[in-house]
């Protein structure tokens, strides 16, 4: 029989441990290829092709301050550049004690005014809208109910 005094601190490392893996985003601009923009469309098979998954830790350089205490996560943004609506997808960093959904330090430029900038940080969270979430929530649940 094994030992208890090894297993429970092995099952206890092996629970809370986080694992090493980079968050993967959805990367893309409303400006350069107009299907980035809401409704974002990427599971339809005509356009699949067009948009990847960005592995984040590999392709964001090491410039964010603090860099030992943050972490990568993806974000979507929508603002207005000279009254153009510009939808934007990608990763960005955060401190690692930072969880609000909010962008961190978003800066705009002369002619840009910031409508909406959040944060998540599961793979391909920036994809999606909130509500299709949020509606997805509520109805699988019911579903169970009025099928059981």
């Amino acid at each position: 029989m094994m030992n208890l005094s090894l297993f429970v601190p092995v099952l206890l490392l092996a629970v809370f441990v986080k694992d090493g893996e980079s968050v993967r985003c959805w990367t893309c601009s409303s400006d350069l290829n107009p299907l980035c923009n809401d409704p974002f469309l990427v599971g339809r098979s005509d356009n699949s092709y067009l948009f990847r998954l960005e592995n984040c830790d590999a392709s964001t350089g090491a410039t964010y301050p603090y860099l030992t205490s943050s972490k990568s996560v993806c974000k979507k943004q929508k603002k207005y550049v000279n009254g153009l609506l510009v939808v934007t997808r990608g990763c960005t960093w955060k401190r690692q004690d930072d969880y609000y959904t909010n962008c961190p330090g978003s800066t705009n430029g002369p002619n840009e005014v910031t409508t909406y900038c959040e944060t998540c940080e599961f793979d391909g969270c920036n994809g999606a809208s909130a509500i299709g979430k949020t509606l997805a929530l509520l109805v699988v649940p019911l579903g169970l109910l009025l099928f059981k």
